[in-house]
């Protein structure tokens, strides 16, 4: 058993654990390979295991990963994101999770042709008040959910969340509620998402606590980055 499968399985067990522990939870939440900087390699060992869903923050690095591995997995774009890139994301990504204009939804939009399944959107809720990561208040959600709704080629799955690297586990919790809050309210009122995207590596557990449904793992399931 390799160091991949090993830390896959660890995770697995961990999981499943906190879904045993918690009534509310029924399903585990889908789990995205982090894979930025990793090899094809390690993307196969981990496609190998059963994974499929990858995320990446890189266009260029992605778009070989993706033709390799295009009609076997669900490729999900989570950095940040420039205009002048919409074009390429719209054409190879099944999911954005960073989505903060109605600017770039609507180029997301313009690029994405219907003749594929609409792109899969979250919106990226900002979660610290000092955080100066693109994000957005949650006050000003419902408006853009509504002028995103009129995308034909979108849709709206849920929202997305990140603290700030450092943060205390307990923190980390108040923003995790927090974020799990405005998802309830904005369903309440007749927003039908169904996406809770919160936790990584180091509080993926925390996340699930709050209902997390997906989570991203890099680190985790590949050990520490190699430098370059």
């Amino acid at each position: 058993m390799n160091q991949i499968e090993k830390n896959y399985r660890s995770i697995q067990k961990t999981i499943a654990k906190i879904i045993d522990q918690n009534n509310h939870l029924v399903e585990p939440p889908t789990l995205i390979a982090v894979t930025k900087r990793r090899s094809i390699a390690e993307i196969n060992t981990a496609y190998q295991l059963g994974i499929n869903h990858f995320g990446e923050n890189y266009l260029q690095e992605a778009i070989e990963k993706i033709n390799l591995f295009k009609e076997q997995a669900t490729w999900h774009f989570i950095g940040s994101i420039q205009s002048n890139k919409t074009k390429l994301i719209a054409k190879h990504f099944d999911w954005v999770h960073t989505i903060t204009r109605i600017k770039v939804a609507q180029k997301l939009h313009e690029y994405r042709t219907s003749k594929i399944q609409p792109l899969n959107i979250c919106i990226q809720v900002k979660l610290d008040d000092d955080d100066t990561r693109d994000s957005l208040p949650i006050n000003e959600i419902p408006q853009l959910i509504k002028e995103i709704e009129l995308l034909q080629n979108l849709k709206i799955r849920g929202l997305m969340g990140m603290t700030q690297p450092g943060s205390s586990l307990q923190h980390r919790d108040q923003c995790f509620k927090l974020l799990k809050d405005a998802f309830d309210d904005l369903n309440q009122n007749g927003y039908n998402m169904n996406t809770i995207s919160l936790g990584m590596s180091d509080d993926y557990q925390l996340a699930i606590h709050n209902n997390s449904n997906m989570i991203r793992i890099g680190t985790a399931l590949f050990g520490v980055r190699k430098s370059i």
